[in-house]
């Protein structure tokens, strides 16, 4: 994605407040209590129309229309990265982010090179699995045999992009490989049409996305690349949100041994401008409701009190309204730390 398509998307994001996209969404999901004009209105970035994380947001959002008096408009991003780029510029006040994507973003590295952003977590609510994969009659096994091939880690701006460049230069990889972009829906055809060799699986929590079950019901052999885990280990010392877990096989029909596959967790930023009593009572609305939240979706099947705090990262700081509402249900971890 070029920066002029950025800056474009901005614009109108400020422009519009993203009402066109977001209102008729979330009314769906129920009542909206008053006005929208005569409300603040909570700007939400998600990620790229018809993903999960799109979905995800979409549906939290959504929540805390439901069971506060809060307005909220969920906006579709490119993901993860931009979202942290989109706080950092005070376009949205809430972002889909993943553990990944706090080091770079809060130290200013990479794509936010000297523009470091300031966000609080508030709370996790998935595991992501997005791993290397490739058509099993590829010839492609590991790593290294992606030497010269297309990688297609979806999105420029999104989440999985950074994290696989962490792992590709770990690897040794990253100026080896022909590294493309486009949505998860553009990057899901290209494996179909062969325009690209590797893209990424899309899992939550092991469970297998739509795009993923669409490529399954295609026919389409395909394999999951099982990633080494030291090669994992010097990844996470370049980025801690890193993540690896172990999926088994049943869940995904490209996967029939258990696989170390590379993953991050879903957490929710917010800008500091938000105040203690909004972060509690959106913290509340979501985790008061969890029967209501995962009823919408195999993508919200994690939102739970006990992965609320689970996958926070130590190193960066907690909304104070969020940590209330934690500590107050008994799940809070003492590692983690408050913003002040």
């Amino acid at each position: 994605m070029s920066n002029n398509t950025n800056h474009s998307r901005r614009r109108f994001i400020t422009s519009t407040g993203g009402l066109a996209l977001g209102a008729g969404a979330l009314a769906a999901l129920g009542p909206m209590r008053g006005a929208l004009a005569q409300n603040q209105i909570l700007q939400w970035g998600s990620a790229s129309l018809g993903s999960t994380g799109y979905v995800i947001i979409t549906v939290l959002a959504a929540s805390v229309n439901k069971f506060t008096k809060l307005r909220n408009s969920a906006l579709s991003t490119a993901g993860g990265a931009e979202n942290m780029a989109l706080l950092g510029e005070g376009v949205i006040d809430f972002g889909q982010t993943t553990s990944a994507d706090w080091q770079p973003a809060i130290k200013g590295e990479g794509p936010y090179a000297g523009k470091p952003v300031k966000a609080y977590q508030m709370f996790s609510y998935t595991v992501w699995n997005t791993s290397p994969m490739v058509r099993a009659d590829s010839g492609i096994n590991s790593l290294a045999d992606l030497a010269g091939k297309k990688v297609m880690p979806a999105t420029a701006g999104g989440a999985t992009t950074g994290m696989w460049h962490t792992l590709f230069k770990t690897a040794g990889l990253y100026d080896k490989v022909n590294w493309t972009y486009g949505s998860w829906t553009e990057t899901y055809g290209a494996i179909k049409t062969g325009a690209a060799d590797c893209i990424p699986t899309l899992f939550t929590n092991g469970r297998p996305s739509a795009v993923v079950s669409e490529l399954e019901a295609s026919g389409i052999p395909m394999r999951v690349l099982d990633l080494p885990a030291d090669l994992l280990a010097r990844a996470q010392k370049s980025n801690p949100g890193l993540l690896t877990a172990m999926v088994e096989p049943g869940k995904v029909k490209f996967i029939d041994k258990p696989t170390r596959v590379a993953s991050s967790s879903g957490i929710l930023a917010a800008h500091p401008r938000i105040t203690e009593d909004t972060a509690y009572q959106i913290t509340k609305a979501v985790l008061d409701n969890v029967k209501f939240v995962t009823s919408k979706g195999s993508e919200l099947q994690d939102v739970s009190l006990e992965f609320a705090s689970k996958f926070l990262i130590p190193d960066y700081p907690v909304h104070p309204g969020a940590a209330r509402y934690l500590k107050e249900k008994g799940v809070w971890r003492d590692e983690l730390k408050i913003a002040t």
